[in-house]
């Protein structure tokens, strides 16, 4: 015969629960104290258990004389239970399924590292994160103008001499160039180059693996590194966007 106390059970009811619905099943109509003895749990469960099951319309009542008796319903009202309880899980995830995006914003976690660089020594740094990430790929908005007018050509050969061994990144460059025609780095798929006489900003940003670097090339040079994969991919989904 079948494990019925398991299966009810699986179906979410507590081991008391299941044991007083078939107890009640076989006796038929019975008292709370004669359904506990069948049932062999204390009488506090077996009310409790009841209630629940007379809430699920499983269980009813019946008086006779001064009596209270319970009355346990045809197991196929089990399917018409089983029926509801799916129903309810089917709409609830179908609500979680519409509100996934919405509480995923609640989610904790590690918050973004963020690092400040000051002075002349901001874009060594960067230069060293970059060596150290060897991105295969680089979003680069910058004034090249500005760059090369605070670091000295010897700086920067000396970067590219580390880099270039190592790893030749792809790049996708929107910024103001030298009137030569100069690049950051060797020959670089150019997306846009921007009017210098149009736009005045001295600063670049770098995106790069889950990194997004901030750097302001005038006055007080300083460069803001900050490490999050949300940051970064939005930054660079700003790049998808700009037509080739």
């Amino acid at each position: 015969m079948r494990d019925w106390k398991s299966l009810l059970k699986k179906l979410g009811f507590t081991e008391g629960e299941a044991m007083v619905y078939i107890a009640a099943l076989e006796m038929g109509s019975a008292t709370v104290q004669d359904i506990a003895k069948k049932a062999k749990v204390s009488r506090v469960t077996t009310y409790a258990a009841i209630e629940r099951l007379v809430h699920q319309g499983l269980i009813t009542t019946v008086m006779k004389g001064k009596r209270v008796l319970y009355h346990a319903e045809p197991p196929k009202r089990l399917i018409e239970v089983v029926s509801r309880h799916v129903a309810s899980i089917e709409s609830t995830l179908a609500d979680i399924k519409d509100s996934v995006d919405e509480l995923s914003l609640l989610q904790g976690g590690e918050k973004p590292a963020v690092k400040v660089y000051e002075g002349v020594d901001a874009l060594t740094a960067l230069q060293d994160d970059i060596l150290n990430e060897k991105p295969k790929t680089m979003d680069l908005l910058s004034n090249i103008i500005a760059t090369r007018s605070l670091y000295a050509s010897e700086k920067r050969k000396t970067f590219l001499k580390k880099e270039a061994p190592k790893h030749s990144p792809t790049i996708r460059f929107v910024g103001i160039l030298p009137e030569d025609g100069g690049v950051w780095t060797g020959p670089v798929p150019l997306k846009i180059s921007l009017d210098k006489n149009k736009y005045n900003f001295a600063a670049d940003i770098t995106i790069y693996n889950d990194k997004v670097a901030l750097s302001v090339l005038r006055g007080k040079q300083y460069m803001v590194l900050i490490e999050s994969k949300d940051l970064s991919d939005a930054m660079r989904a700003l790049f998808d966007q700009i037509k080739k």
